[in-house]
């Protein structure tokens, strides 16, 4: 790959991602604002959040049915059939919502399109 590969978005993070680097390795990042009376104040210590990998009763295979308010950005009811699970990029909502990819199954009972899904947790129970 060589730079003409590369858009003009990719291009500009990539020389900020190295000037971050640069400004790391030398000790030079942004240093926070001058105090105007002349000292410093002590700022508070940042807490880190742990994440929370959310558990989750349905496994690849499952069929779930969600209504319009258990999962997010479509409108109404669902019925998916899991594919993935995806806490790898649910550890942010706090344990109440999981991304999952599956394949909505329509009225007929006939396979859909593949879509991914933001669920929330406390509804989700495989079909029987």
């Amino acid at each position: 790959m060589n730079v003409f590969d590369l858009s003009p978005a990719q291009i500009r993070n990539r020389l900020i991602l190295r000037a971050r680097r640069a400004a790391l390795a030398a000790g030079t990042g942004p240093q926070p604002p001058a105090c105007p009376r002349g000292h410093a104040e002590a700022a508070p210590p940042a807490v880190a959040r742990a994440p929370v990998v959310p558990r989750v009763s349905v496994a690849p295979g499952d069929v779930v049915q969600l209504a319009e308010s258990d999962y997010r950005y479509a409108e109404g009811p669902l019925r998916l059939r899991v594919v993935r699970v995806r806490p790898d990029l649910s550890e942010w909502y706090d344990g109440e919502w999981v991304w999952l990819e599956g394949v909505e199954i329509g009225p007929d009972g006939q396979d859909g399109v593949f879509r991914p899904v933001l669920a929330r947790v406390a509804t989700l129970r495989p079909e029987v």
